[in-house]
């Protein structure tokens, strides 16, 4: 009989401590704070670029890029299986990706093709393009330590937008080297490279 109210007291107390532990998990600490990434591009990487052509006389316009619904946001996205995807904690861009993978799209194709005239949509109709890159960005994740999937349809047009060049649909694994998500989004910017290559070679020979 004696022992009924220490088991009263115990069951309290662990009941205390599971709500405590609730809060602090419901709760992020004082000590958790939110950490921002963005895209990078080649001229990021600290170094130089390999040219694919010498093209400074070539005008070429970026987008319009569509992003599908589940990436336009601000939460960094994983994929932890086929069908599941999961809200990375903390973790956000630091501007809205479809900016991002325009401005690093833009900038890659300008070191690329070792011109300066490479603009993102919207440009002002008063500057001529020679070739728009119109895309739409059909999946963009992955899982830290495992894959990073880049899959896209895009089309060149004449820069008047009348005439359809190039067309293509392009798919690039990557390898994610790390467990972080500073390793992810490292590796979604390599797969923008690979990207940004391709289109980069197909512009090269329509300007031949």
């Amino acid at each position: 009989m004696k022992s009924k109210p220490c088991t009263a007291l115990l069951t309290i107390l662990l009941v205390a401590a599971l709500l405590s532990a609730g809060c602090s998990l419901l709760t992020p600490g004082p000590q958790s704070k939110t950490r921002f990434f963005m895209l990078n591009s080649l001229s990021a990487s600290g170094k130089p670029a390999e040219p694919l052509a010498s093209l400074p006389q070539v005008a070429v316009g970026i987008g319009p890029i569509r992003l599908p619904e589940y990436l336009d946001r601000r939460d960094i996205i994983v994929r932890t299986s086929r069908n599941e995807f999961e809200l990375a904690e903390l973790n956000q861009w630091a501007e809205p990706l479809g900016d991002t993978f325009a401005r690093v799209l833009s900038d890659n194709l300008s070191i690329l093709l070792g011109s300066e005239k490479v603009v993102a949509f919207p440009w002002r109709s008063s500057i001529p393009v020679d070739y728009q890159v119109v895309m739409q960005v059909l999946q963009l994740d992955g899982l830290p330590g495992k894959t990073v999937v880049l899959r896209a349809r895009w089309q060149i047009f004449s820069g008047d937008g009348k005439r359809l060049l190039e067309y293509s649909y392009s798919i690039y694994e990557e390898k994610v080297e790390g467990q972080t998500i500073d390793a992810l989004v490292t590796t979604e910017s390599r797969a923008a490279e690979s990207l940004s290559r391709e289109i980069a070679a197909a512009i090269a020979r329509l300007a031949k």
